[in-house]
């Protein structure tokens, strides 16, 4: 049976009302990266290896302007500061999940503290998550 219609409407207004604020959020991050100039962005970029183009690509998904990668090392039990974690996110963590096409789902789930029972069904980053847990 479907929901009622006015819950239907409402839903359907905060869904569209936080695409925007994302939308926003994520043009206003973009902005403020490449005010850093071309030298520091280019470094930055190349660290993680991502093109100028993948990076605006990536800016264009959403919550963009969200660093959902250390929220979800957290919420699955991983320490993002330890030496492990920050060379496993230099290594091309931070590259899948800046460009990663799940992002909604992962930030609905870090959202709804489930993520740690839900990640390995949908996160392309779940292997390395296992692996950072088990080291």
């Amino acid at each position: 049976m479907a929901g009622k219609p006015e819950n239907e409407g409402a839903e359907a207004w905060r869904f569209a009302l936080s695409f925007l604020v994302d939308r926003e959020r994520s043009k206003a991050a973009r902005k403020e990266f490449w005010e850093q100039g071309q030298d520091v962005c280019g470094r930055i970029l190349d660290e993680i290896g991502l093109s100028r183009r993948e990076f605006d690509d990536a800016m264009r998904l959403p919550y963009a302007s969200e660093d959902l990668l250390v929220s979800a090392m957290r919420s699955a039990g991983i320490d993002p500061d330890s030496f492990q974690s920050l060379q496993a996110a230099r290594a091309g963590m931070s590259r899948i999940c800046i460009t990663c096409p799940h992002r909604r789902e992962c930030h609905d789930h870090l959202s709804a503290f489930d993520f740690e029972s839900h990640y390995q069904d949908f996160c392309p980053n779940s292997l390395s998550f296992a692996k950072l847990l088990k080291d």
